[in-house]
């Protein structure tokens, strides 16, 4: 299973719990888009944090190889480091 299989299972999962809800009277239907809209942002920042957490920025011009041309992404042109 991959990533997107299980992001897929996730957003079914929170549908169906909306959509209990809803029906049960405790959610309206703006509430449950503005939770999961939430809950969407918030996890989407926790993750972006995690995964760049103990990292180091690296500075313009390093490559990991000399054999690799650095493309300079405004001009397009390539120039070895």
């Amino acid at each position: 299973m991959n990533h997107d299989s299980v992001w897929q299972l996730i957003r079914y999962v929170m549908l169906i719990a909306g959509g209990a809800a809803t029906t049960a009277g405790y959610l309206s239907n703006e509430e449950i888009t503005a939770i999961i809209g939430a809950a969407g942002t918030l996890f989407t920042t926790a993750w972006g944090l995690w995964v760049k957490w103990g990292t180091s920025p690296v500075r313009d011009g390093v490559i990991i190889r000399n054999a690799i041309p650095a493309v300079d992404s405004a001009t397009g042109a390539a120039t070895r480091i």
